[in-house]
């Protein structure tokens, strides 16, 4: 069991462990041109899906009943159970994801280059870093 918990990025033979027990993941839908976000939680039992948005109803982005409309977005909380990780596309054929935390965005590419494997992973806390610093 992990002491503290921290959202990490598995990036071919590399690990880097992010400050933070929380991110969203954001794109943009290759078809639809809608933005699409996931949020994240580092658990004791793996990666948890806390929420998803969809800007708008289209082709393959269809949500779950459940969801509500809350202003521009669809809102709905995935009923899937924590995971050990979550691997991604990065496509280098669609446009990169995003990833915030501590109030901050950037590009998934500027941590792993666009077509590399990567995977949404939990991992100990950096001990000289408490979770909740902010990166620049």
């Amino acid at each position: 069991m992990i002491a503290s918990a921290c959202i990490a990025l598995a990036t071919g033979a590399a690990l880097v462990v992010l400050p933070t027990r929380t991110i969203t993941l954001g794109w943009i839908h290759t078809v639809e041109k809608t933005r699409w976000e996931e949020d994240y939680a580092a658990s004791p039992d793996g990666v948890a899906i806390t929420e998803a948005r969809i800007e708008a109803i289209g082709a393959g982005m269809e949500p779950p009943s459940s969801a509500i409309r809350d202003g521009k977005w669809w809102r709905y909380r995935p009923l899937l159970p924590s995971l050990p990780s979550v691997d991604l596309a990065n496509s280098t054929f669609a446009e990169g994801y995003s990833l915030c935390w501590n109030s901050e965005c950037r590009p998934l590419a500027a941590i792993a280059p666009r077509g590399q494997p990567v995977s949404i992973a939990v991992s100990e806390c950096a001990a000289d870093l408490p979770p909740e610093a902010k990166v620049r």
